[in-house]
């Protein structure tokens, strides 16, 4: 029986396309993409539930087919990636391409996994990273053309497909079994926006189920398991489940094998928080020397934002028993944070941190309101009202960290220094220079051994 879907011409190029015809400057931007990713790993690396993924990942593996980062436990490639990708996602501090899809804390974790088990090259790990990043990009704006968001569904959805290329890819699956690979992972779905209203450790577990279930919708398919196959088109393809309006197809094959995509659309954070609220961050701590500090216990507080910021981060505060995931997305927390402590790293959003007396009294008089003309979904506005002088406003938009006001090299370097000094594994503590070194390197290594080693620490 013949099939006919949008994802064949896709599927074909990521087969097709050869490491060494990857453009320099796309593997340079999936580099910078591996140290960001590493730098959100070391920071969230004792972060809440992370143990639990690790215990139950060991009990789920009897193989060691690739390594746990940060310490020397080898796992099952799945199960090695989902603890992987769900310390990577713990802090909130990972990149994201609107809206809300966070691809590297699962899509690396798929490709370094499954880089180490079948031996590839540091080479192969970049092409595969960036093919697999440029389809599930294309098949987010195929189905944004005519709407935002996934009907409420988590856009991780997406990993599940770019993760699923990239470990079809790197175990050599021939072309029906690639597409076989796709459609099992597509199969397996992903999440809905409610763990993010909810303010549930699902946002993190996730994301490691989305890597793990990459690799092993891979892995089926390399046994014999048939998916899917009209994966995008069908009458309950993915563009039917999670496209808001019709999707334009066009944009699946422009420039396809030409033009890499996901360094136009990336944002690296510099705040471990929601990347809907960088940019208030970001204005509030570049103003805050010129606030009326002392007199914040008489002032009103008001914050009209976006009706996005205000669906997904826009609740009364009420830390919980996981009060660092309300912190990450509150907005009056946000608020809180940069005017009392005038500081946004991690430090801030442990769950002590969260839950302290004082910024939690000041959050709770943030009055939020939506605004429907912010069409931009970082788009807000503060207003300090103080009984006898002029009203102070401060409006963001376009925070530090988004393609329109990207982070640079630089930038992206000192975040990976200061998170790996930070970090509860002293493998990543100790050994940031080597691994830095080692990604820098990795387009002309021969396998990523080196790379892994920096990062494992002693055999467990």
């Amino acid at each position: 029986m013949s099939y006919s879907d949008p994802i064949l011409p896709l599927i074909d190029a990521a087969l097709q396309a050869l490491p060494d015809a990857i453009p320099e400057p796309v593997l340079a931007f999936q580099r910078l993409r591996l140290l960001d990713h590493l730098a959100c790993l070391a920071a969230g690396y004792d972060g809440s539930g992370v143990a639990a993924a690790l215990a139950l990942a060991r009990r789920w593996s009897a193989v060691g087919e690739a390594t746990v980062l940060g310490a020397g436990i080898r796992l099952a490639a799945g199960q090695a990636a989902f603890v992987n990708a769900v310390r990577a996602r713990a802090l909130d501090f990972c990149d994201v391409i609107s809206p809300g899809w966070h691809p590297s804390s699962s899509d690396i974790p798929v490709a370094l996994a499954m880089a180490e088990h079948t031996g590839a090259s540091g080479r192969d790990l970049l092409a595969a990273m960036a093919i697999g990043q440029d389809v599930g990009q294309r098949i987010n704006l195929a189905a944004q053309a005519n709407g935002f968001f996934y009907r409420g569904f988590d856009s991780n959805v997406l990993g599940l497909l770019s993760g699923a290329v990239m470990a079809a890819r790197l175990l050599r699956l021939p072309r029906d079994a690639f597409l076989s690979a796709v459609g099992l992972a597509f199969d397996f779905g992903i999440g809905t926006f409610q763990h993010y209203q909810d303010k549930a450790l699902a946002v993190r577990i996730g994301q490691g189920l989305v890597a793990r279930h990459a690799i092993e919708a891979a892995q089926m398919a390399q046994a014999g398991l048939t998916g899917p196959r009209r994966i995008l088109g069908g009458e309950n393809g993915f563009f039917k489940l999670y496209a808001p309006g019709e999707p334009d197809l066009a944009v699946l094959t422009a420039d396809l094998g030409q033009r890499y995509l996901g360094a136009e659309a990336t944002c690296f954070k510099p705040y471990p928080h929601c990347s809907i609220l960088l940019a208030l961050t970001d204005t509030l701590l570049a103003r805050r020397g010129d606030l009326p500090l002392e007199k914040l216990d008489a002032c009103t507080l008001r914050l009209h934002v976006s009706p996005t910021m205000r669906m997904v981060c826009g609740a009364a505060y009420a830390p919980s028993e996981t009060a660092e995931i309300d912190a990450q997305f509150s907005a009056a927390y946000i608020v809180a944070n940069a005017l009392l402590r005038g500081a946004a790293t991690p430090a801030q959003f442990t769950a002590q941190a969260a839950g302290e007396p004082a910024v939690c009294a000041l959050a709770r008089r943030v009055e939020i309101i939506e605004d429907p003309s912010y069409t931009r979904f970082d788009a807000c506005r503060l207003t300090l009202d103080l009984s006898g002088a002029a009203s102070v406003v401060i409006t963001a938009s376009f925070g530090r960290g988004w393609p329109e006001n990207p982070l640079d090299e630089a930038a992206l370097i000192r975040k990976f220094m200061l998170c790996c000094g930070l970090s509860a594994s002293p493998a990543l503590r100790i050994g940031a220079d080597r691994i830095a070194a080692e990604i820098q390197a990795l387009d002309r290594a021969s396998s990523v051994a080196a790379l892994v080693n920096a990062m494992s620490g002693p055999q467990v």
